[in-house]
């Protein structure tokens, strides 16, 4: 049996319960395309998003258990969209993706509240694992 979040599962062997919802933003269609395929073999619910005034926006309304912000968007930098969420008190598991090796960012969006970092271009395996990491992170926090 999956273990539950909120109501969710975080494996995909128990239909009756809904998958977590995971928000993934990054302007390359192509980027979100590869992520929502890769977690969506995991069972999970995705909602993609290309800029990030869009991502800001969905990740204040919507009900998110883990996100994927990429770091460089139209409209607002990752760190920006950290901020304002962070300001906002939004308690959502992020892991920021980049394609730049700028140590600096990485530590401030950590600072900022990201659970994890993850350069370009990442492996799908390695992404699952960590999305599952946090899902399952998430899960115990909760219960």
């Amino acid at each position: 049996m999956a273990k539950q979040l909120k109501g969710r599962a975080i494996g995909a062997d128990t239909p009756t319960m809904s998958a977590p919802r995971i928000l993934v933003a990054d302007d390359s269609r192509a980027v979100t395309l590869l992520i929502e395929r890769s977690l969506q073999s995991m069972g999970w619910e995705i909602v993609t998003v290309h800029d990030g005034m869009q991502a800001l926006v969905e990740g204040l309304t919507g009900k998110y258990d883990l996100a994927f912000l990429d770091h460089f968007m139209p409209v607002l930098l990752g760190v920006e969209i950290l901020e304002r969420w962070h300001e906002a008190g939004l308690d959502l598991p992020t892991i920021i993706l980049s394609g730049l090796d700028d140590d600096d960012m990485a530590v401030r969006c950590l600072e900022l509240g990201a659970v994890d970092f993850l350069r370009k271009p990442f492996n799908t395996k390695e992404l699952q694992v960590r999305a599952k990491v946090q899902l399952a992170r998430r899960l115990s926090a909760a219960g």
